[in-house]
């Protein structure tokens, strides 16, 4: 197979390049990536490629100058430029050099990018005819996952087979501050509905170079694609430092910048460190007995073992726990219902099933005293089973449970100071609001005029009644917007609304964003707190 170096200093177009592109239908594999002409230059004489494509405006050193020490070795590389309206006197310039084609940038289709990768490899098989040259086989990717990931899973093929493989693609492991980490992404199904990318190949693509790049400034790391949304990060160092300075500041900025383009979080099982290249299976074993507990880690969090790390575990859950319910609810109820029965089963076991049982009958309690009355009960206990049982992790089961419980407050403190008929009038729209509901059906269930219903439904509530079931459709939207891939229309007709365009309207006046951006915008804030 051919070797591509991609040298383009925005992120975003070598990613896009990078994924789109059918690399093994012309024999061809990306070898590597550079942000500056310089740091190409220099992959280009490690790498030796077969094929550049090189952007003109670079830092340190531009595409032109990067294009004439090429061809000053005397190498029949071939060079595709990337190219944008405005570089075209520059273009002209590269082209007297020899390159063989150019993609322009933002506005080529992916078809017309393949026909000038076409053309390339046409010429790259003559040359490969005529002088019997020899290209490698796979793509390091595939490396990494097929020898050093098989190795820490199964051990196979054996630690000096793996390392002996990896240093044929001109990779070393260094036996000093090793340490694996094994990053998760957060909201990772979300984030396949958002590029409607269902194998997840573009992602992985996507988050591979853009972890490789990070790793390659700090000269410190290798990463290899598990699974789905995991990701694993191996660290090591020239000598010995016995810090996790380095690692911690590589982490953060992964974070960051996944954050700025992806609007989603990682979160971090990272193992001990060791200076022993033969613990390597031992620590990724590590980051594996930190993953079982995925439902109890916190999105965005960075995780270590440790000989302590279930009761530091235990310790954040609680204490999370308590800064959260005590800021509206009763601590004497938050202590004696729900912290004290927690405590107790996460120092005897980290079990899901359990902790909703715990919320559960807390919230049974709660409910008791301050909710409905008995003929309501079902409905609300009904509602909070489901919404526990489709959690994904802990955080999200208390951020149901504070839901729910405010919810219980609120409807308590409206039934101290609403007319019976208003109660009714509430009761029977919470329960209808997904259908067409008229001012005159409310106003005759409970027995008043409309005029007289309307007004007395103002004073008590301090908004009208077409201002509350609208308010009421729009809160249930923003729920199915942020929890499923329902289309804008669907939601709108499953919230009560007959008309799209009115909905989005109505969405845009009480939250100031259109469904669409409200989605985008919202449905992967994970909250840090």
């Amino acid at each position: 197979m051919y070797k591509v170096l991609i040298a383009e200093d925005e992120m975003l177009v070598r990613t896009g390049i990078r994924a789109s592109i059918d690399w093994e239908k012309f024999n061809m594999y990306v070898v590597d990536e550079a942000a500056d002409g310089q740091t190409a230059w220099e992959l280009y004489r490690k790498h030796q490629p077969d094929l550049v494509l090189t952007d003109i405006k670079m830092p340190f050193m531009d595409g032109i100058e990067l294009i004439r020490k090429i061809r000053d070795t005397g190498s029949p590389t071939e060079i595709i430029i990337l190219s944008c309206l405005d570089d075209f006197s520059l273009a002209r310039e590269a082209i007297r050099l020899g390159v063989s084609g150019y993609i322009l940038k933002l506005t080529m289709t992916t078809e017309e990018m393949e026909e000038v990768l076409e053309n390339a490899c046409q010429t790259l098989d003559k040359v490969t005819k005529t002088k019997g040259s020899s290209v490698a086989p796979v793509n390091l990717y595939d490396v990494l996952e097929h020898s050093l990931l098989s190795h820490l899973t199964y051990n196979v093929p054996s630690l000096s087979e793996c390392l002996s493989t990896l240093r044929e693609y001109s990779v070393t492991i260094h036996p000093h501050d090793l340490v694996t980490a094994l990053m998760v992404v957060d909201q990772y199904e979300q984030l396949q509905d958002l590029y409607q990318d269902s194998h997840g190949q573009l992602i992985q693509f996507s988050l591979l170079n853009i972890i490789n790049e990070i790793l390659a400034k700090s000269g410190s790391g290798l990463v290899v694609h598990v699974s789905g949304s995991r990701y694993l990060l191996l660290f090591h160092n020239e000598k010995e430092t016995r810090s996790f300075h380095l690692i911690s500041g590589v982490l953060s900025e992964i974070m960051t910048v996944l954050k700025n383009y992806f609007n989603v979080t990682p979160h971090f099982c990272i193992s001990e460190m060791t200076q022993d290249l033969s613990r390597l299976r031992v620590l990724y074993q590590q980051c594996l007995l930190l993953d079982e507990q995925e439902f109890f880690l916190f999105p965005g969090s960075v995780n270590h073992y440790d000989s302590s790390w279930k009761t530091s575990l235990c310790q954040t859950l609680l204490t999370r726990t308590r800064h959260t319910l005590n800021a509206f609810m009763d601590p004497g109820f938050t202590s004696g219902f729900l912290l004290q029965p927690l405590e107790e089963q996460l120092k005897k076991e980290f079990s899901s099933k359990a902790v909703l049982n715990i919320f559960y009958d807390s919230y049974i309690v709660y409910l008791h005293n301050q909710g409905p009355g008995d003929g309501d009960s079902y409905l609300w206990v009904r509602d909070f089973l489901q919404a526990l049982s489709a959690c994904k992790n802990y955080y999200e089961m208390l951020e149901q449970f504070v839901a729910h419980a405010q919810k219980l407050e609120k409807l308590s403190r409206e039934r101290m100071s609403c007319s019976r008929e208003i109660l009714q009038a509430l009761q029977f729209l919470q329960n209808n609001y997904h259908r067409q509901i008229t001012l005159n059906e409310v106003s005759g269930l409970v027995g008043l005029s409309p005029n007289y219903f309307s007004s007395i439904f103002k004073k008590e509530l301090g908004t009208s009644f077409l201002e509350y079931l609208n308010r009421y459709r729009i809160e249930k939207s923003m729920k199915l917007l942020q929890n499923t891939s329902m289309k804008s229309y669907e939601i709108a007709y499953a919230c009560g609304f007959s008309d799209e365009g009115y909905y989005g309207k109505t969405f845009k006046k009480f939250t100031g964003k259109t469904p669409n951006e409200y989605k985008k915008s919202c449905v992967f804030t994970t909250s840090n707190e």
